[in-house]
């Protein structure tokens, strides 16, 4: 049983720190972007209270809705009383909050708790086997296991909305000039853009990681000459790409500007010379060694 309920507790905690880079660099704007008309979202009331958007039956087609109102929903969901009550713990007492959150500093407030809360109740699970009984309703004949694990498909399928969501903020916008540039390895821009602005290294330090996940060599190759960081401050460095797609220079050049060869990258937790092994790029796991 143990073992059992450690693996889900080891998916829990993979979906839930994967949602959480998901929504790093999440801002106020986007976290209330509407993707559609009427969609449903997080709205101040008369009073000031930001309130959640629904219908007391429930529409069909469902609503197209906002990422702070499905971020909402999901801390509703990791928060609730059931995941204790339903499979035979006590509940604790909970925050006593005034409406939604209408900011994203606040919504991640709420979700730490309610992952908190929902992680201490999984982590008492015991006898996965047991029907949950009466308590549980309509649900009463199916077993603890089942309803956990209907929560953890909760955790993971609006996980994966909000990230498409963001895809789809992020398609909606126009690109930012220096990324076009970059992209598509246009020098003149990139110089004129420097000369306008001799501090966008400093401020774009994910540029040459981001050109290099597009797997644009040349842009990677400029981007580097013009004294853009070799290394990203976080998260899976340009090196990683260019030794998982085989391109020796291209790592070459970024080691001699700063790259870090054992770095690992933060979701297979691999090194540059892993990548390459991982997708056959033999040449350059053996040149790495």
């Amino acid at each position: 049983m143990t073992a059992e309920r450690d693996d889900l507790l080891s998916l829990s905690d993979f979906a839930w720190q994967r949602l959480l880079a998901r929504i790093e660099s999440l801002d106020d704007e986007e976290y209330l972007w509407q993707p559609a008309e009427d969609s449903w979202s997080v709205r101040p009331d008369a009073d000031g209270v930001w309130q959640l958007d629904g219908a007391a039956l429930p529409p069909d087609p469902a609503p197209i809705t906002t990422i702070a109102w499905r971020l909402s929903h999901l801390g509703d969901v990791l928060s609730g009383e059931r995941n204790a009550t339903w499979i035979g713990l006590t509940p604790e007492a909970r925050p006593d909050r005034p409406g939604r959150a209408g900011t994203v500093a606040e919504c991640r407030e709420h979700l730490d708790d309610a992952y908190a809360f929902w992680r201490r109740c999984l982590a008492q699970a015991t006898e996965l086997d047991l029907t949950m009984g009466p308590i549980a309703g309509p649900y009463q004949g199916s077993s603890r296991r089942s309803f956990l694990l209907h929560e953890l498909d909760e955790l993971i399928h609006h996980a994966a909305e909000v990230g498409v969501l963001r895809d789809l903020f992020a398609a909606s916008r126009p690109q930012p000039p220096i990324v076009a540039a970059a992209l598509g390895a246009d020098r003149p821009a990139l110089e004129a853009l420097l000369a306008t602005d001799p501090t966008l290294p400093d401020r774009h330090p994910d540029l040459v990681r981001q050109v290099a996940a597009a797997q644009r060599w040349p842009g990677v190759e400029l981007l580097v000459e013009l004294g853009f960081p070799a290394d990203p401050p976080s998260g899976t460095a340009a090196v990683h790409y260019a030794a998982g797609a085989g391109e020796l220079r291209i790592v070459r050049l970024l080691v001699d500007h700063g790259a870090d060869l054992e770095a690992r990258d933060p979701t297979f937790h691999e090194t540059p010379r892993g990548w390459a092994a991982f997708f056959g790029q033999t040449e350059v796991a053996e040149a790495l060694g």
